[in-house]
């Protein structure tokens, strides 16, 4: 959507500024006198009916380079598609397969502990930093393997319920 307006803004402003340039170019085009009014519409108007055109499309054109993700359409994108869990495989055993070491170590250690710590408890088990956990749990969460909820000087962090449950057996 807002590629396609920042398209329609430069192919009006690129028009209006040919249309600029070719009354510009005229001596006694446009910028003689008015038809039949008496009164002399100045050159200067058309060069910054030209000019003023181009400096916008120039803008959107530099807009357009610097942030492209407007240049794509968001429901275009393809999103990562999410491991395919074998038949009898738990859902958390796929999930540690995508998991970076940390966020494996963090994951673990919450299951050993029956998925639910304190945060700062999470930090000691695993030996991490108190940034570096903090990180690794807000990545998670984000992706929604784990919530966190704020618990007096830190926060309780529970392993999402899909990945607490087994899988059915047919």
């Amino acid at each position: 959507m807002r590629f396609r307006t920042l398209i329609l803004i430069l192919g009006v402003t690129l028009a209006v500024s040919v249309i600029g340039l070719f009354v510009f170019g005229f001596e006694g085009g446009f910028g003689g006198r008015g038809h039949g009014m008496g009164a002399e519409i100045p050159r200067s108007f058309w060069l910054v009916l030209f000019v003023a055109p181009l400096v916008v499309a120039v803008v959107v054109l530099g807009y357009v380079l610097v942030f492209p993700e407007f240049s794509e359409d968001k429901a275009e994108r393809k999103l990562p598609s999410a491991p395919a869990v074998k038949k009898g495989e738990l859902a958390l055993d796929a999930v540690l397969r995508v998991l970076n070491d940390d966020e494996k170590k963090v994951i673990e250690t919450l299951v050993a502990e029956g998925g639910m710590m304190l945060q700062k408890d999470i930090r000691w088990k695993t030996g991490l930093s108190r940034v570096k956990t903090h990180r690794i749990l807000f990545r998670l969460a984000k992706r929604g393997i784990v919530s966190a909820e704020k618990y007096y000087n830190t926060n309780k962090i529970d392993l999402a319920d899909w990945l607490r449950k087994k899988e059915k057996k047919p």
